[in-house]
């Protein structure tokens, strides 16, 4: 299975209700008109909103996931739990759930956008460093760490990725574990783990993008000196005084 296929089946077990979560427009870094130069400033912008967010659902997780823990102990007999105080408990995590799997999303739809700017960068830069050079591969490759270190983290909390193929499997899979305390416990814990590699990844991201930036801005002021110092010195040999020995 390519790692594509394990991400999304990934963003399924942590636990959402997996409605399909169409994308902002923000998640979108090619820009009509944008050269790619202008196109890694705004991913940069992008993914420094996409990271506040992030950090954000991940202490709601975390405060829900607690909340969830400390009524399971509260409760001897969770098969007989009345629903409205389930409903207290359990809904706040599977919302905050669901707008991680969105930002996950967007995520990964940044990163691939970094994979095609980053080799357009290379092109359009022909002889820069290896900064630039490597960018392409740098975003290719947190892809790939993402989506595995997701889906490791995920699996650690005993959810099976089989079981959520599709949509109506993960519901019913979700359903099945809402069932038990044990389940509920499961899911908790993996919106956990997939709340933090998601806060940590996204700040990887940024990282990428910011270095890219800078070694853009260090590759236009190289490019820049140099053509102004090439323009002196035509401008110095244009105006030099002539030399009256060769005009005897």
């Amino acid at each position: 299975m390519n790692k594509l296929k394990k991400s999304k089946l990934v963003l399924a077990v942590a636990g959402a209700s997996l409605l399909a979560l169409p994308l902002p427009s923000f998640a979108v870094s090619e820009v009509a008109g944008s050269t790619f130069p202008e196109q890694i400033v705004q991913e940069g912008t992008q993914i420094e909103s996409l990271a506040k967010q992030a950090e954000e659902v991940t202490t709601q997780i975390s405060m829900y996931a607690n909340d969830v823990e400390r009524y399971e102990n509260m409760v001897t007999n969770t098969l007989d739990m009345p629903q409205a105080m389930f409903a207290k408990v359990w809904n706040p995590l599977v919302g905050s759930i669901q707008k991680l799997t969105a930002i996950y999303s967007q995520a990964q739809a940044l990163g691939y956008a970094g994979q095609n700017i980053g080799a357009q960068l290379a092109q359009e830069y022909e002889g820069a460093g290896s900064s630039i050079k490597n960018l392409s591969a740098t975003y290719a490759n947190w892809n790939a760490t993402t989506n595995t270190d997701m889906q490791d983290a995920l699996e650690s909390q005993g959810l099976a990725a089989q079981n959520f193929a599709t949509q109506d499997s993960a519901m019913q899979a979700i359903n099945a574990e809402a069932a038990t305390a044990k389940g509920r416990a499961q899911v908790a814990g993996a919106a956990v783990a997939a709340a933090n590699v998601t806060t940590k990844s996204i700040q990887q991201l940024e990282q990428i993008t910011m270095a890219g930036e800078d070694a853009q801005i260090a590759y236009e002021k190289q490019k820049k000196a140099e053509k102004n110092a090439t323009a002196k010195a035509v401008a110095n040999g244009l105006f030099a005084a002539p030399n009256m020995n060769n005009l005897l």
